[in-house]
């Protein structure tokens, strides 16, 4: 540590045997000579472990040694250089930081006179060089601690230019000071040595706590959200801290919340191996990784957002944000605000701290407008605008936002009728329908609903904690029997209500909602002709598949019925008057049926 003052401690050696007439020697606590005067002047850097038993006995003690008789003292006995020194008086003072000693402050008396002069007074002396002692190892703590700060402003430095945000201190007049190496980059002021002030200015827009500023530098404008900090700092230069993301960045951070968590829609996820199916997913992988608009029509039910996110996730901006949004769920008076955005004051009941719109959070990524069908025309004007300049402004303000976004549009209606009607836009439309993506509903894809079942099966025995569930043979064929006009989310349906209602490992047909199972009986009836008497020249057809299944008595049954019945809704009174106007018989006779053991067993 005494190498990191050598300066300092050189002239001080100088200063005090000018002083005091005597020669003065520091070394460190490895014996190494750090600075000396007189014959030892040269000899700097020399280190003295061979011939130093009095500097070592003060390293190992800690306290000052006091030698007026070298050849003859008991510490010089075993020293190999005892018959060629020349030193006549000794006085070592260890140089003491903490519990740690540091180095070895040394006088050293050649001839017979200064010997004499510190022997008459040794006391004073040895006060004096212990002083010194103090003053070195003062100098090294101040030393240290200095290093100590330097070296952690350096780490200092280091975090915040790897810091995600970007980072400027701020002087008076609006100086920078310092930027870190994403300030220097997203200001434009990587190179430049002598930082310029800026101007700034609040817009009164806030996303999470963040605001929004228009900061000006050398005449280029920024837009930027961040959060101004002052500093309780003495120095001028360091008055306030300006916390920066740019307008895109901090766009998709806010997405990741607006967008959900669950926001994968990998291909893989879309269940179906059916020919139509194949064609589907390989048309995704091929308009995924462009960026053109696309419309995606089908009935409602089909799952055109899970094919939307599919795009999403086999293009390239699958770690950009995905934004939905449903356009016939918004009214059309706040519709363009969530489209758009809007400024502070903007509009009566706008939030004072504004808001950034679909598309500004969706830049770079994809804006998934579902129901686009029910847009006013209105809105259908500024979308267009939108889409084929790549800006807009927010509700407001004047200022164009530039945005990347690719367009996926979703629709259960037919535009082209909404068209000759003059509610749907002919020019967006076709903007719309560059590379259209028609959706088949279950119906015209029945061999996919094995696979569907098994999948929703073991959804929802999951989520309701039940054993594994598989459908009992006859099912399947009833299944595929109807038309499923609510498609894959009215047979995610079918089977959720299934698997609520089952006590067992197997779904009979028994537990099919009743519409479903009064279609299927309904289409075995008519395959049979009129009067149940067949057409000529056909066979008759297999038993229906639910002849199949168990055959349960309808005493069981009944019995089943008013027990699910009475768990629904409840034992008391109440419960029971709710239970035989669902089972559609007086509340006595479910009392005298409640009163039959087998019924409560």
């Amino acid at each position: 540590m005494l190498d990191h003052i050598t300066p300092a401690i050189t002239r001080l050696c100088r200063i005090i045997s000018t002083v005091t007439g005597v020669d003065i020697e520091i070394v460190d606590a490895n014996l190494k000579r750090i600075a000396g005067t007189g014959i030892y002047a040269h000899d700097v850097g020399k280190n003295i472990g061979h011939a130093g038993e009095i500097y070592r006995s003060v390293l190992t003690t800690g306290n000052t040694v006091y030698v007026d008789n070298p050849k003859e003292h008991p510490l010089c006995l075993q020293c190999p250089n005892r018959n060629d020194c020349q030193e006549l008086l000794t006085l070592g003072t260890p140089i003491t930081l903490g519990n740690v000693t540091l180095g070895i402050i040394g006088l050293l008396c050649f001839t017979e006179d200064d010997r004499e002069k510190v022997r008459e007074r040794k006391d004073l002396f040895i006060e004096f060089v212990q002083q010194i002692a103090d003053i070195i190892s003062n100098l090294a703590s101040n030393e240290e601690r200095s290093r100590r700060v330097g070296r952690m402003l350096d780490l200092l430095l280091q975090v915040t230019d790897r810091n995600s945000h970007g980072i400027m201190m701020l002087g008076k007049n609006w100086k920078i000071s310092y930027a870190n190496e994403v300030a220097e980059k997203n200001f434009d002021l990587a190179g430049i040595e002598t930082l310029p002030p800026l101007s700034i200015q609040d817009t009164g827009n806030v996303v999470a706590d963040m605001k929004e500023f228009e900061i000006t530098i050398n005449g280029n404008k920024h837009h930027c959200f961040g959060q101004l900090i002052p500093l309780n700092s003495p120095d001028d230069a360091f008055t306030q801290m300006l916390l920066t993301d740019p307008v895109p960045r901090m766009a998709e951070i806010y997405s990741l919340f607006a967008a959900g968590l669950d926001n994968s829609g990998s291909l893989h996820e879309i269940i179906g191996t059916s020919q139509v199916m194949a064609k589907l997913k390989k048309r995704v992988c091929q308009i995924a990784k462009t960026s053109s608009t696309v419309l995606v029509t089908g009935e409602s039910g089909t799952g055109k957002e899970m094919f939307a996110r599919a795009i999403h996730a086999e293009s390239d901006r699958k770690d950009k944000p995905f934004i939905a949004i449903n356009c016939g769920a918004i009214p059309d008076s706040l519709l363009e605000s969530e489209l758009f955005g809007y400024v502070s004051g903007a509009f009566t009941g706008a939030a004072q701290s504004g808001r950034m719109g679909k598309f500004e959070l969706a830049d770079k990524g994809v804006l998934f407008l579902d129901e686009i069908g029910s847009m006013s025309l209105y809105l259908q004007v500024k979308l267009l605008r939108a889409i084929q300049e790549r800006s807009f402004t927010r509700l407001g303000s004047n200022r164009q936002i530039k945005v990347d976004v690719r367009i996926i549009a979703a629709t259960n209606e037919n535009l082209l009728s909404l068209i000759e009607q003059k509610m749907f836009r002919g020019d967006l439309y076709y903007r719309l329908n560059v590379i259209p993506l028609e959706l088949p509903p279950l119906r015209d894809r029945k061999e996919d609903l094995p696979l569907l079942a098994d999948f929703f099966l073991e959804r929802f025995c999951r989520r309701f904690g039940k054993p594994k569930t598989r459908l009992a043979p006859a099912m399947m064929g009833m299944l595929q029997a109807y038309s499923w006009p609510g498609n894959i989310r009215e047979f995610e349906n079918c089977i959720e209500y299934m698997v609520n209602m089952s006590d067992g490992s197997t779904l009979f047909p028994a537990l099919l909602p009743a519409k479903i199972y009064e279609a299927y009986v309904s289409s075995a009836a008519n395959s049979e002709g009129p009067s149940g008497i067949l057409p000529v020249g056909t066979e008759a057809p297999a038993s229906p598949p639910c002849l199949q299944a168990p055959v349960i008595p309808l005493e069981k049954m009944e019995k089943d019925a008013i027990r699910n019945a009475l768990a629904v809704y409840g034992n008391t009174v109440t419960g029971k008057k709710k239970a035989a106007e669902a089972l559609g018989i007086g509340l006595a006779t479910l009392y005298r049926k409640i009163g039959d053991p087998s019924v409560s067993n």
